[in-house]
């Protein structure tokens, strides 16, 4: 049985509470105990304990022996996320993964990282708790990520002498992007700094100190998930993670050719342009609307007829959707809201039930408009799709959700 109390131990038991009582069957055989833990513990060590595949070890003091499975779960089942996002296989016997949980109940909330090196050469990746009820979990989390990626270049042949290190923002990306609950925020993140040109030029976003990479989290993880794509059979991360372990460097050249399939950063930074667009049309979660999407569908409530600003003086491209109905007799302002219908529509594609309700608002003034309706029915549709529109801008802003379906 396990007597640590219930509140200690509630931090750990989403990732393994069903483990406690069954925790030798679950994961296999004990390990020996030839390697034994760093950290000072007062009184005996409990036997540590092993995953499946044998490349994970959990040492612990008998005081807090149970810890050692869900310590275990949590580890697993972040390397499991991991090989998710990655589409890499984690768990090396060439280089073992060492989890040393201490004996202190202080409150320490550290979480330390170390390679280790036996007598014979070999190398062992190493993470010590030295107070398993205070440890910050996400800290353990990025470090399992860290030590499972050297690991896993160890076991493609890598060596001290030839392993390269990847941009710190790249890993945290990638550690980020694991959990799909921001990756919408993450996204609107990115966008909104693009939009409003805070972001450097491919070379700079790209490099290996980058700043905006180090000082966005969510920019590190979009870019991250570029390079966790794969394309023509080739995963481009383990691209990545074995020319590091072989001697490459990291270089935004390298990015480039990987991404856009040149090593020229001026088309490198076009290609980043058009992904950034493409970004905003990607649906990330179905059924949710955030306020960056009502935001950036809010861009597409213009129109650009063609050679507008020469005919009417003005000296913008654009119109409103106001000054558009008081013009329904141009024959270009009709063209182009015809165009603008079909994008309007697109824009809702995916999202919640009032967005798409609001852009079916909008896409009935903007085909009312293209066949030329009288000035009377264009007032009416315009009113009441601006009216849903703000409706639900103002919800989106204070974070609600909208559940409403067309002609619901």
């Amino acid at each position: 049985m396990l007597l640590f109390s219930v509140m200690k131990r509630r931090r750990w038991a989403a990732w393994g509470v069903a483990a406690f009582a069954a925790a030798g069957a679950a994961w296999g055989q004990e390990a020996d105990a030839g390697l034994g833990p760093r950290l000072s513990r007062p009184g005996p060590p409990a036997a540590p304990v092993t995953s499946k595949d044998g490349s994970v070890v959990v040492y612990a003091p008998a005081s807090k022996a149970g810890y050692r499975a869900p310590v275990l779960v949590f580890v697993d089942r972040t390397r499991e996320e991991l090989r998710t996002a990655t589409r890499l296989k984690f768990g090396s016997q060439k280089c073992l993964l060492e989890i040393s949980i201490g004996g202190k109940s202080d409150g320490d909330t550290r979480v330390l990282a170390s390679r280790l090196r036996d007598p014979d050469g070999g190398l062992r990746e190493r993470i010590e708790l030295p107070d398993p009820e205070g440890a910050d979990l996400k800290r353990f989390r990025h470090a399992v990520c860290v030590a499972l990626l050297r690991a896993w270049m160890v076991e493609c042949g890598g060596t001290e002498a030839t392993m390269r290190d990847l941009p710190l923002w790249l890993i945290d990306g990638v550690v980020r992007y694991m959990d799909r609950e921001t990756r919408q925020a993450d996204v609107d993140r990115t966008l909104l700094l693009w939009s409003r040109a805070c972001l450097p030029c491919a070379a700079d976003l790209f490099a290996a100190e980058s700043q905006a990479g180090r000082r966005e989290p969510a920019v590190g993880a979009v870019l991250a998930s570029w390079l966790l794509e794969r394309r023509d059979g080739v995963n481009l991360f383990e691209s990545l993670l074995r020319s590091a372990a072989h001697g490459t460097e990291w270089s935004p050249q390298g990015a480039s050719i990987l991404l856009a399939e040149t090593p020229d950063l001026a088309v490198f930074d076009a290609y980043v342009d058009g992904r950034l667009l493409a970004e905003s049309r990607v649906v990330v979660k179905p059924g949710l609307t955030t306020d960056g999407i009502v935001r950036r569908f809010r861009a597409h409530l213009l129109l650009y007829p063609s050679y507008f600003g020469k005919t009417f003086g003005k000296t913008t491209p654009w119109c409103t959707f106001q000054e558009a109905a008081t013009r329904a007799a141009d024959p270009e302002v009709r063209a182009s809201a015809a165009g603008q219908a079909v994008r309007v529509k697109m824009a809702a594609v995916g999202r919640d039930g009032m967005l798409l309700a609001v852009s079916e608002a909008y896409v009935a003034f903007l085909e009312a408009l293209a066949r030329g309706a009288p000035d009377g029915e264009l007032s009416r549709l315009l009113l009441e799709a601006e009216g849903m529109r703000r409706e639900l801008e103002g919800r989106a802003a204070r974070g609600g959700v909208m559940q409403r379906t067309v002609g619901g």
